[in-house]
């Protein structure tokens, strides 16, 4: 009878597990109802967000549900905008959909319309490509030389690989004093080489000099024809000059760079000789705007929102038609890569992805198990497979036995289905979240990290006033699907407000996220008399806190150097030398590379020994530190001041565990003397 008993416990296990997966599968089964049309535009940007327009229309029966607007992502997943409408029989709608701008960075621009029934279920999916218009003609590439001939195998075979992690159609275009300005605003790139640019009207420069501030991407070449080439430009955009040009034949400093240090690989294996081409030497401010390339001879500048790279040899050199498409390809993503605009495409600046990264340092991933569902497991037992037990049981005459087996095998039956069913590995949501915010400015950037295990799709409610949410920052581990009916990132706004969510995936339990509100003057953050030794890090000056909140830790940071000084109260001024002497100065370094302060101050890998200071606080100031760069000021020195504080104003109103922080920055006039950088 105990073997009988034994399986009989088995059977139960068994058919429960089967029910519990039968119920998922079920689940996922939707009918096909093609009677829908849609699309979607940009309409509009604001506040560094996207405003798309959706129009939807209905030829079949009345119907309500959700709308899903799918943008699917280069690496990081997919993000979809979910909105609640009512749609009657032959009726169209417009509504708009707030995008944040890391899900256009991160898209392909290419998505999908869903139509989803009141329960959730797919009834339709519309394909979408396009939606930003970026692709429609191709990547153009604007030349304009004297000697156009000599650079068609800048076309790079016709295409663009590693632009927004794709391949795009890739096309040039000979332009030239009277199409330019027509040209202008259409190209990505600008190519000028062998051309006297003084010749052009001084409206045609400085639309140049406009449109690379902007986000256009500039390419000058140079070698023998560099002193006209580079002419005509304003010092304040372009102060280069040339000091002298290597005739060929001469060695050159490109040539001895390659030979003595190994620059420029990609070159020496194709047999490009350096030596045999006419080589531009350029004076230019080494701790400036510009800065050289190890991989193409030339010196690279982010300016605005655009990019320039000035190389030092003329692009029409016969030498270079060596080059292999992936190696001309190189020329251009090389420019993108360092310009803040390709933040537009895809890319991040070091500061960014430090500082993101940083968020997911603080603390742990939260382990409590949820028992949700766990009444209806007993109820099933208790309605379905009690009775069964029992009938069995009196069956075998057996029947005084139930009130023995009966817990026990209830308890195997919920613990079997709830374990393998993946129920226990759903997680209570926990949330870490950073809002920053320049003090004086009128709004916020929440940052969030959410952990929540298992299976289950989840999403959870901001707190009044957010306007827009969405993916946080790039996933450097994993790659999702493709699949436009499928999803990672969830928004959904509805008269309870907006909601945020993420689907997860296997073996991943964790999501960034972002969000954006109005927000309210929080003082101000001022300084004095700041002073600061590049080289020693020696600093003077004092710091006011006039905002209503005590800062727990406040990073003083130049372009060069950051100190990190403790427990700032509200209304104090910190007497900077003095706080040194106090002991109240718990880091300080240079910055000159910025990945660094992730790994001294936050201690990826463990805990770091000897700190005096709470490094999940630390870790939620760096996130603020990295994102005040976005708004330092170009000009002058300028000395950030960014205060993190504990238990800030909560982001998330849905019931869950969260651990909030703020942010507060500002930017104060500063002295430096020397630059740790050089």
């Amino acid at each position: 009878m105990r073997k009988q008993v034994a399986v009989l416990a088995a059977i139960v296990l068994c058919i429960g597990s089967l029910l519990a997966g039968n119920w998922r599968m079920t689940a996922e089964a939707a009918p096909s109802m093609d009677t829908f049309s849609g699309e979607i535009k940009l309409l509009k940007q604001e506040n560094g967000n996207y405003v798309m327009q959706v129009t939807v229309g209905n030829d079949g029966p009345d119907f309500t549900g959700t709308v899903q607007a799918v943008f699917l992502g280069n690496d990081d997943g997919n993000c979809a905008y979910n909105t609640e409408i009512t749609l009657p029989s032959q009726g169209k709608k417009q509504f708009t959909i707030t995008v944040t701008e890391q899900a256009i960075n991160e898209m392909r621009d290419v998505g999908a319309l869903n139509f989803l029934d009141e329960k959730g279920k797919l009834l339709q999916t519309i394909s979408l490509s396009n939606i930003l218009g970026k692709n429609a003609a191709g990547i153009t590439v604007g030349i304009l030389s004297d000697q156009y001939s000599d650079l068609t195998y800048l076309d790079a075979g016709g295409r663009l690989l590693g632009f927004q992690s794709g391949a795009y159609p890739f096309q040039l275009v000979e332009v030239n004093q009277e199409n330019l300005k027509g040209y202008l605003e259409g190209l990505y790139f600008l190519v000028i080489d062998n051309y006297n640019v003084s010749s052009l009207a001084k409206e045609d420069i400085e639309a140049i000099q406009d449109w690379v501030i902007d986000g256009g991407w500039l390419m000058i070449g140079t070698g023998a024809y560099a002193e006209q080439t580079l002419s005509g430009f304003t010092e304040d955009f372009l102060e280069v000059e040339v000091a002298g040009i290597s005739e060929p034949g001469e060695s050159n400093q490109i040539s001895i760079e390659a030979e003595k240090y190994g620059n420029f690989y990609n070159y020496h294996s194709v047999g490009i000789d350096f030596s045999a081409m006419a080589i531009a030497d350029l004076t230019y401010d080494r701790s400036g705007m510009f800065y050289d390339s190890r991989e193409h001879p030339g010196i690279y500048a982010s300016i605005g929102d655009g990019a320039m790279s000035i190389l030092f040899y003329s692009l029409g050199e016969k030498e270079l038609q060596k080059l292999e498409n992936y190696m001309v390809q190189g020329l251009f993503t090389d420019i993108m890569y360092r310009s803040v605009s390709y933040q537009d495409f895809g890319g991040y600046s070091e500061e960014e992805r430090v500082g993101k990264r940083a968020l997911a340092f603080i603390d742990n991933c939260n382990t409590n198990v949820d028992f949700k569902g766990l009444e209806v497991l007993i109820g099933i037992y208790v309605i379905i497979i009690g009775p069964i037990v029992y009938l069995v049981l009196r069956k075998c005459k057996k029947s005084e036995w139930y009130w023995v087996l009966a817990p026990g095998m209830g308890v195997l039956f919920i613990v079997g289905v709830y374990f393998f069913g993946q129920g226990a590995q759903v997680r209570e949501t926990n949330v870490y979240s950073v809002t920053v915010q320049r003090v004086d400015s009128n709004r916020a950037d929440t940052y969030l990290l959410a952990y929540h295990s298992g299976v289950k799709e989840w999403n959870i409610r901001l707190q009044d006033g957010y306007e827009v949410a969405g993916p946080g920052l790039t996933d450097y581990y994993r790659s999702y699907s493709s699949n436009s009916s499928d999803y990672y990132y969830a928004v959904s706004k509805n008269s309870e407000g907006l909601f945020v969510g993420i689907k997860p995936r296997e073996n991943f339990d964790s999501g960034f996220l972002y969000a954006g509100k109005k927000a309210e003057n929080k003082g101000s953050i001022s300084g004095a008399d700041i002073w600061v030794s590049g080289v020693t890090g020696k600093t003077k000056g004092t710091v006011t806190n006039d905002t209503a909140c005590d800062l727990a830790y406040m990073a003083v940071q130049t372009k060069a150097y950051l100190m990190v000084f403790s427990d700032v109260k509200a209304g104090e001024t910190l007497d900077l030398e003095q706080a040194v002497k106090d002991g109240r100065c718990v880091y300080q370094n240079d910055v000159k590379y910025f990945d660094n302060l992730l790994y001294d101050m936050v201690g990826i890998y463990g805990r770091q020994p000897g700190v005096t200071y709470e490094q999940d606080d630390i870790a939620a100031l760096l996130v603020g530190i990295s994102i005040s760069q976005k708004s330092r000021p170009l000009d002058g020195e300028y000395a950030a001041i960014v205060g993190v504080v504990r238990d800030y104003e909560k982001a998330i109103a849905s019931k869950c565990n969260e651990i909030s922080y703020g942010c507060l920055y500002s930017f104060v006039e500063a002295e430096v003397e020397g630059n740790a950088a050089d």
